[in-house]
This record gives C-alpha cells, structure tokens and sequence, in this order.
C-alpha cells in the first residue's frame, strides 16, 4: 500500500533540507518555493514538496523571475506615446 504524503508545514520543510525556520519563509516570500498559505502560515503541498526537491537539485529553475517581473512593471509604468 502506497504511503500517503500530507502537507508539510515550514519546520519540517526546513529539517527536510537542513534550513533554518527563518530561510523558508524567505524563500516563500521572495517566491522562490511555491506554497500554500492559511493565515500566517505557510503549508507545503505533496506536489509543490516535489517542485522544491527539483529546484534544490537544480533541475528546476525557481518560479519567480524578479528582474523579469521589475522590467514588466517599469514598462507598465511608463507613460505611453502617442503620435498625433
């Protein structure tokens, strides 16, 4: 029979890869892990747990591109020229 995986909470997401409590929160907030979040807390999916493992083993690349998001938002604020 198959072992059902639950959602991992931070504490345990940081025993997992040897991190502190601190470091996975700022790896959530800076978008870099995906999570779930209920109030304050953060919980980690059997699937988004998977996502991390690919990230740390550096077969995925983290989600969130910041430099990317900036110039998209820098352009968006940019007023627009108009011809007339």
């Amino acid at each position: 029979m198959a072992e059902e995986r639950s959602y991992a909470t931070t504490q345990e997401m940081a025993a997992r890869y040897k991190l502190s409590d601190h470091t996975v929160r700022r790896k959530v907030m800076d978008g870099a892990w995906p999570c779930d979040r209920i109030g304050r807390l953060y919980r980690f999916s059997p699937s988004q747990q998977d996502e991390i493992a690919q990230i740390i083993a550096g077969k995925k690349p983290a989600a969130y591109d910041k430099d990317r998001i900036n110039e998209a938002l820098r352009m968006l604020s940019e007023p627009t020229r108009r011809d007339h």
